[in-house]
Protein backbone atom coordinates (compact mmCIF):
# COMPACT_ATOMS: atom_id res chain seq x y z
CA UNK A 1 0.00 0.00 0.00
CA UNK A 2 1.22 3.72 -0.87
CA UNK A 3 1.86 6.14 1.51
CA UNK A 4 0.26 8.97 -0.77
CA UNK A 5 -2.83 10.26 -0.29
CA UNK A 6 -5.81 9.96 -2.91
CA UNK A 7 -7.01 13.26 -2.35
CA UNK A 8 -5.90 16.44 -3.49
CA UNK A 9 -4.74 19.19 -0.86
CA UNK A 10 -5.77 22.78 -0.49
CA UNK A 11 -3.12 24.78 1.53
CA UNK A 12 -4.57 28.09 2.62
CA UNK A 13 -2.15 31.34 3.52
CA UNK A 14 -3.93 33.02 6.25
CA UNK A 15 -3.25 36.55 6.28
CA UNK A 16 -4.93 38.41 3.47
CA UNK A 17 -6.30 35.07 2.21
CA UNK A 18 -8.50 34.16 5.41
CA UNK A 19 -7.90 36.74 7.72
CA UNK A 20 -7.09 40.31 8.29
CA UNK A 21 -5.29 41.50 11.78
CA UNK A 22 -5.48 45.14 12.27
CA UNK A 23 -4.03 46.85 15.38
CA UNK A 24 -6.74 49.43 14.74
CA UNK A 25 -10.92 48.96 14.66
CA UNK A 26 -11.75 48.95 11.10
CA UNK A 27 -15.23 49.90 12.23
CA UNK A 28 -17.30 46.54 11.98
CA UNK A 29 -17.03 43.83 14.61
CA UNK A 30 -13.86 41.85 14.37
CA UNK A 31 -14.31 37.73 14.51
CA UNK A 32 -11.71 37.41 17.50
CA UNK A 33 -8.87 39.41 19.24
CA UNK A 34 -5.44 38.18 19.45
CA UNK A 35 -3.62 41.03 20.90
CA UNK A 36 -2.75 43.56 20.03
CA UNK A 37 -4.87 42.76 16.83
CA UNK A 38 -8.06 42.86 15.50
CA UNK A 39 -8.51 39.83 13.39
CA UNK A 40 -11.36 40.00 10.67
CA UNK A 41 -12.21 37.20 8.90
CA UNK A 42 -12.95 37.09 5.07
CA UNK A 43 -16.84 36.72 4.53
CA UNK A 44 -17.72 33.14 3.12
CA UNK A 45 -14.65 31.47 4.48
CA UNK A 46 -17.21 28.92 6.53
CA UNK A 47 -18.92 28.37 3.40
CA UNK A 48 -16.14 27.92 1.62
CA UNK A 49 -14.40 25.24 3.90
CA UNK A 50 -17.93 23.42 4.08
CA UNK A 51 -17.46 23.25 0.18
CA UNK A 52 -14.46 21.87 -0.39
CA UNK A 53 -13.90 19.50 2.82
CA UNK A 54 -15.69 16.45 1.41
CA UNK A 55 -13.56 16.41 -1.72
CA UNK A 56 -10.35 18.34 -0.37
CA UNK A 57 -7.75 18.23 2.55
CA UNK A 58 -7.29 21.03 4.26
CA UNK A 59 -3.99 23.13 5.72
CA UNK A 60 -2.61 25.78 6.10
CA UNK A 61 1.00 27.79 5.97
CA UNK A 62 1.56 30.99 6.69
CA UNK A 63 4.78 33.33 7.37
CA UNK A 64 4.03 34.25 10.66
CA UNK A 65 4.45 32.81 14.27
CA UNK A 66 3.52 29.62 15.34
CA UNK A 67 1.68 31.24 18.24
CA UNK A 68 -0.54 33.02 16.03
CA UNK A 69 -1.08 30.60 13.33
CA UNK A 70 -2.34 28.18 16.17
CA UNK A 71 -4.73 30.81 17.36
CA UNK A 72 -6.04 31.89 14.04
CA UNK A 73 -6.43 27.90 13.17
CA UNK A 74 -8.21 27.39 16.12
CA UNK A 75 -10.48 30.18 15.51
CA UNK A 76 -11.34 29.59 11.61
CA UNK A 77 -11.15 26.20 11.44
CA UNK A 78 -11.82 24.98 14.95
CA UNK A 79 -12.64 20.98 15.50
CA UNK A 80 -15.07 21.54 12.40
CA UNK A 81 -13.05 21.97 9.80
CA UNK A 82 -10.00 19.75 10.72
CA UNK A 83 -6.44 20.51 8.77
CA UNK A 84 -3.91 17.89 8.09
CA UNK A 85 -1.32 20.72 9.01
CA UNK A 86 -0.65 24.60 10.30
CA UNK A 87 3.05 25.32 9.60
CA UNK A 88 4.39 28.83 10.59
CA UNK A 89 7.41 30.40 9.54
CA UNK A 90 9.32 28.19 10.97
CA UNK A 91 8.46 25.84 7.88
CA UNK A 92 9.37 28.77 5.32
CA UNK A 93 12.59 29.53 3.39
CA UNK A 94 13.75 32.99 3.85
CA UNK A 95 15.57 34.23 1.05
CA UNK A 96 16.42 38.29 0.39
CA UNK A 97 14.42 40.00 -2.19
CA UNK A 98 16.43 42.38 -4.16
CA UNK A 99 13.76 44.54 -5.14
CA UNK A 100 12.68 45.64 -1.22
CA UNK A 101 16.21 44.91 0.23
CA UNK A 102 14.52 43.03 2.70
CA UNK A 103 13.75 39.11 3.23
CA UNK A 104 10.73 37.26 1.87
CA UNK A 105 9.74 33.86 2.99
CA UNK A 106 9.51 31.42 0.65
CA UNK A 107 6.91 28.30 1.28
CA UNK A 108 8.45 25.64 -0.80
CA UNK A 109 5.58 22.79 -1.35
CA UNK A 110 8.42 20.48 -1.75
CA UNK A 111 8.54 20.07 2.16
CA UNK A 112 4.58 19.26 2.17
CA UNK A 113 6.09 15.51 0.15
CA UNK A 114 6.88 14.14 3.11
CA UNK A 115 2.90 14.51 4.41
CA UNK A 116 2.08 11.99 1.67
CA UNK A 117 1.24 14.34 -1.04
CA UNK A 118 2.79 14.79 -4.37
CA UNK A 119 3.33 18.13 -5.73
CA UNK A 120 0.44 17.57 -8.81
CA UNK A 121 -2.13 17.43 -5.26
CA UNK A 122 -1.29 20.03 -4.01
CA UNK A 123 -2.57 23.74 -4.75
CA UNK A 124 -1.70 26.67 -2.48
CA UNK A 125 -4.06 29.26 -2.09
CA UNK A 126 -2.16 32.72 -1.05
CA UNK A 127 -2.18 36.46 -2.05
CA UNK A 128 1.65 37.11 -2.13
CA UNK A 129 3.25 34.69 -5.47
CA UNK A 130 6.33 36.02 -4.14
CA UNK A 131 5.83 32.95 -1.47
CA UNK A 132 5.36 30.76 -3.66
CA UNK A 133 7.66 31.12 -6.34
CA UNK A 134 9.03 28.08 -6.29
CA UNK A 135 5.98 26.10 -7.40
CA UNK A 136 4.21 28.84 -9.06
CA UNK A 137 1.72 26.48 -11.34
CA UNK A 138 0.53 24.87 -7.57
CA UNK A 139 -0.42 28.55 -6.81
CA UNK A 140 -3.65 29.62 -6.53
CA UNK A 141 -3.78 33.30 -6.37
CA UNK A 142 -6.48 35.21 -4.49
CA UNK A 143 -6.51 39.50 -3.52
CA UNK A 144 -5.39 40.33 -0.36
CA UNK A 145 -8.24 40.67 2.09
CA UNK A 146 -8.25 43.79 4.02
CA UNK A 147 -11.41 43.56 5.91
CA UNK A 148 -13.85 44.65 3.92
CA UNK A 149 -17.41 42.81 4.74
CA UNK A 150 -18.39 43.02 1.41
CA UNK A 151 -15.33 41.11 -0.13
CA UNK A 152 -16.85 38.00 -1.74
CA UNK A 153 -13.00 36.22 -3.32
CA UNK A 154 -13.91 33.15 -1.81
CA UNK A 155 -17.47 32.25 -3.40
CA UNK A 156 -15.07 32.34 -6.57
CA UNK A 157 -12.52 30.19 -5.19
CA UNK A 158 -15.27 27.68 -4.59
CA UNK A 159 -16.46 27.42 -7.81
CA UNK A 160 -12.75 27.31 -8.93
CA UNK A 161 -12.63 24.25 -6.77
CA UNK A 162 -16.09 22.73 -8.08
CA UNK A 163 -14.72 23.11 -11.56
CA UNK A 164 -11.70 21.06 -11.01
CA UNK A 165 -13.79 18.09 -9.64
CA UNK A 166 -15.59 17.85 -12.73
CA UNK A 167 -12.67 17.87 -15.15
Amino acid sequence: MSDIQQRHLVVFDLDETLVHASTTDLGHPAAFAFPPYYVYQRPFVAEMLEALMPDFDLAVWSSSSGEYVNAVVAQVFGARYPVKFAWSVERCVQRVDVKSNSYVYIKDLRKIQGQGYTLDQITMVDDSPEKIARQPRNHLAISPYTGDPADSALLDLIGHFQKTLSE
